[in-house]
């Protein structure tokens, strides 16, 4: 019979057996669960690859062992257990909004999936996200305070906490090197989806944290990137026809040819001019890197010709390195030629921080909805494409020479579900099994309107005078829950693209990668500017060494020595101005409502400053905006400026962000100075206009007198 202080052993020892180990395994269970979308999906995960759930279990258990160091241990235990309990409940929540899991990348979006939540969550999702949080910090706050810990921490226990951590590192170490199923991952990744559900969440999501940027080559050094710059075949590169044709990518989000999918029928054809276009142009499938999200994935190796696949599980370079290191771009390349660089994008200026990335991708302009005047919303709130065209024009009449513009369509983008069409042009006669009838209906209802958007383009670049190049093409395929068996190539990972162009040039038919697209483009009109877009066009992609080649110029340029390069940085941002032209002041009058402001590019996302503080206004045109509120001239302030000594000059620095913040600091503490700056609507300034004293205007006049 067992004693008092036995029976307490035991059950202490029976406490931590189901604390540390019963419960990572329920755990496990219930996320692979939330990620299946299934209790049963969950439970056939654990004996369909028992290995991969045990691995998945042993990092459960390896983070919540570190409560066994704290006094507040049942705290910390149960904190962060809840954190993965969110993170699988937060996973099946991302996967009902898109096909992609969840991943850690996607916490350094949250300021960018919050300007889009309006897009796919209703007042009673918001509701209930805040009253779930709030109850989990209520909960977690009194717990912190009520729940027991421990006052005497003594060696012996930390001794024995430290080995049990340690034996679960060394287990997870051991299955990580010897167990093939799980060094996998490690090169089959590139379908985020199918890791996720073959490797399990927990692995995957912490393999996302863990592994970013892309791995030094195991041979990397100057000889090796030397021998890779030296194999190049410059007799494969086309002569160069002297043609400097404007260059034209429109980026079409969720846009792909829907007759591709087996068991939809339509009223009508949904693209009759993407298909008019693919009879006569150059045209082909095009493999992208995502699938139902991860738009700027797509746009990143469209524009730099790097493979994404070569970065971390999951990874945004947009979030990670293009944030802080100029890379080689079309841009960049044709900059040497001659070219202005530009973008429009019917969306936040801010998402995914292009108007800081796009800096470091050699871009001249941005110009973002904050920009645009005319835009509308389709039933889900996003910005029309049709607004595109006129854009795209503007910014090839802003330069005397030839222009490469990149437009970035939204209309298309989802979510597709709880949307009615009135009046649908197109109607769904029949959908995949998986679908649902009415998202589809809404889906090609707004794929039908792009499609009106390309139509248009191309009767403008017709009729005008200039030699120009149009790339369209889909960024992925929409989040639809289309699957493999749903498509008729039985690929996710393939959208389409078409080439027209006014310069005669041969129509052929090829699919490409997106990394391939802009280097092909460049290669027809014997352009070869850059080193990626030498190798892109010199090297041929079923070659042993092609990714490998590729990898190191691409680790050699973000990451290495630039030996590519003769060890200098070959590229430095750019100064980027948002707007195709600046937004400027001119006057400031009288008139029966108060102030008339005058000036140019206005929109209804500017505001007016005086005196450095916001005044009420009103927009009234691209031209026009109207002061609702009294002006107080303030003359002591104006007499200070005039005795004051000039500020002393500031040296550069490196930090540009921090040197344009600290410009407008400057600009808007200038006393009786009207300033406009065009803001978010997360309040977030893009840009503001150069200051327009007060004695400048129409009222310093009157002033004067």
């Amino acid at each position: 019979m067992m004693t008092k202080k036995q029976k307490q052993q035991m059950k202490k020892i029976l406490h931590y057996g189901i604390c540390y180990i019963a419960v990572p395994f329920l755990l496990e269970l219930v996320i692979e669960s939330l990620s299946r979308k299934s209790v049963m999906g969950g439970i056939l995960y654990f004996f369909d690859r028992p290995v991969l759930c045990l691995f998945n279990t042993l990092i459960i258990m390896l983070t919540v062992s570190v409560a066994l160091f704290f006094k507040r241990e049942v705290f910390v235990y149960t904190l962060v257990s809840a954190i993965w309990l969110i993170f699988g409940v937060v996973n099946f929540v991302t996967l009902h909004l898109r096909v992609t899991p969840f991943s850690a990348v996607d916490i350094t979006l949250l300021e960018s999936a919050i300007s889009v939540s309006g897009h796919y969550l209703n007042i009673k999702n918001i509701i209930m996200i805040v009253i779930a949080i709030v109850v989990v910090f209520v909960s977690m706050s009194i717990l912190y305070r009520k729940a027991p810990k421990h006052e005497h921490r003594t060696q012996k226990k930390l001794i024995l906490s430290g080995i049990a951590v340690a034996l679960l590192a060394g287990c997870i170490f051991f299955i990580r090197s010897k167990s093939n199923s799980v060094q996998a991952l490690a090169t089959n990744y590139t379908n985020i989806s199918e890791a996720y559900e073959n490797y399990g969440f927990v692995y995957c999501f912490t393999n996302s944290i863990i592994d970013t940027g892309i791995s030094k080559p195991d041979n990397y050094s100057k000889e090796s990137v030397d021998d890779v710059l030296n194999t190049l075949n410059v007799s494969t590169y086309t002569t160069d026809t002297g043609v400097r044709p404007n260059i034209i990518f429109i980026q079409l989000e969720s846009f792909f040819d829907v007759d591709m999918v087996k068991d939809l029928e339509l009223s009508k054809d949904a693209i009759p001019n993407f298909h008019k276009l693919q009879k006569s142009f150059s045209n082909g499938f095009l493999t992208v890197p995502t699938v139902g999200a991860g738009t700027v994935n797509t746009e990143f190796e469209m524009l730099t010709g790097m493979s994404q696949r070569d970065f971390g599980t999951s990874e945004y370079p947009y979030k990670t390195i293009l944030r802080k290191t100029a890379a080689e771009s079309i841009c960049y390349d044709l900059k040497q030629l001659g070219y202005a660089s530009h973008c429009v994008h019917n969306n936040e200026g801010t998402f995914y921080g292009r108007n800081k990335v796009f800096k470091n991708l050699g871009f001249d302009t941005f110009a973002s909805m904050e920009y645009m005047n005319g835009l509308e919303d389709n039933p889900n709130g996003w910005k029309k494409d049709r607004v595109l065209t006129g854009e795209i024009l503007k910014t090839l009449d802003s330069t005397q020479g030839p222009d490469f513009t990149l437009g970035l369509s939204v209309q298309s983008h989802g979510k597709y579900k709880g949307f009615s069409v009135e009046d649908a042009a197109i109607r769904v006669k029949k959908v995949p099994e998986s679908g649902d009838k009415d998202s589809y209906q809404y889906y090609v209802n707004q794929l039908s309107e792009v499609d009106e958007m390309i139509g248009n383009l191309v009767n403008a670049l017709e009729q005008r005078n200039e030699k120009t190049i149009l790339v369209l093409y889909g960024d992925h395929l929409p989040s639809l829950d289309i699957k493999k068996t749903d498509l008729k190539d039985s690929n996710l990972y393939q959208t389409q693209y078409v080439i027209w162009d006014n310069l005669g040039l041969k129509k052929i038919s090829k699919n490409l990668s997106a990394y391939q697209m802009y280097s092909y483009v460049l290669n027809k009109l014997g352009i070869h500017e850059g080193n990626i877009t030498k190798f892109q066009q010199a090297m041929k992609k079923n070659t042993k060494t092609y990714h490998n080649d590729l990898k190191m110029l691409e680790y050699d340029m973000l990451y290495g020595e630039q030996y590519a390069y003769n060890g200098t940085k070959p590229y430095t941002e750019t100064p980027l101005q948002m707007g195709t032209y600046p937004v400027t002041v001119t006057n400031v009058e009288r008139n029966d409502r108060g102030y008339l402001v005058t000036g140019s590019n206005f929109t209804p996302y500017a505001h007016l400053l005086f005196n450095g503080d916001e005044v009420s206004t009103e927009w009234v045109d691209a031209n026009h905006i109207q002061i609702l509120e009294t002006l107080e001239y303030d003359q002591d302030a104006a007499n200070e400026q005039e005795t004051a000594s000039p500020a002393p000059t500031q040296e550069t620095t490196s930090d540009a962000d921090a040197d344009q913040e600290e410009k407008q600091k400057e600009e808007e503490a200038i006393p009786n100075a009207f300033i406009v700056q065009i803001q978010t609507d997360g309040g977030t300034v893009l840009s503001d206009s150069e200051p327009l004293k007060w004695e400048d205007t129409s009222l310093g006049k009157e002033t004067a007198k």
